[in-house]
């Protein structure tokens, strides 16, 4: 007998093709958005990352940052990687930065990269500001799955049939229960009366 085809809705969807990016489009994509990742390297050698605001201007990222650890551990250990993600026209796509991390000295930079206008999600005051200057750029893309995940198919009911059924997993016999009736409820035990012997007396004559 045929199968019958599942509906569409059930069917696993077919593998979504991942898109390289080009640097011009990773930029584009970087540009428009606001927020990005911030990965570093602790003084212990562990990693670190922190979601911060940023602006693009002329090649590089700037960030603003308070004063702290943060800022202690890109003096000593600069390189850095941004991560940047979105969805556009039903795509998902990522783009990722690595390069090394400087704190701005001069205000002409500061005044000239914008990102005095950079407003933060965090409300900590922020009056330090990095930048960015990335040596590789990489990004990718792919559409968004629509529909239901893949189910996992049951074997067909003939291999399970045949499938060997462990020792372990066979169930054990029940006990027989004699002296029931049909519908499993006791029934008296049949039993005979002890025979007695009687002696009769001798009524031969002598």
């Amino acid at each position: 007998m045929a199968a019958t085809p599942r509906p569409a809705a059930d069917r696993p969807a077919a593998p979504a093709e991942v898109e390289q990016l080009s640097t011009a489009e990773c930029w584009r994509l970087v540009e428009g958005a606001t927020l990005c990742r911030l990965a570093i390297e602790r003084a212990d050698g562990g990693p670190d990352i922190f979601p911060m605001n940023y602006v693009v201007h002329d090649g590089g990222v700037y960030l603003r940052s308070a004063p702290g650890g943060k800022l202690r551990t890109l003096r000593s250990r600069p390189e850095v990687a941004l991560e940047v993600d979105g969805e556009e026209d039903g795509h998902h796509w990522s783009v990722v930065l690595r390069g090394a991390a400087h704190r701005l000295d001069t205000d002409a930079e500061i005044e000239a990269s914008g990102v005095l206008r950079l407003r933060s999600l965090s409300p900590t005051p922020k009056h330090n500001f990095i930048r960015v200057v990335p040596r590789t750029v990489s990004g990718r893309r792919f559409r968004i799955a629509t529909g239901r995940p893949p189910a996992v198919d049951a074997p067909p009911a003939a291999a399970r049939a045949s499938a060997p059924v462990s020792p372990s997993a066979q169930p054990e016999p029940r006990p027989s229960a004699p002296h029931t009736d049909p519908h499993g409820k006791p029934v008296p035990i049949p039993h005979t009366s002890p025979i007695v012997q009687v002696e009769l007396p001798d009524r031969r004559r002598d």
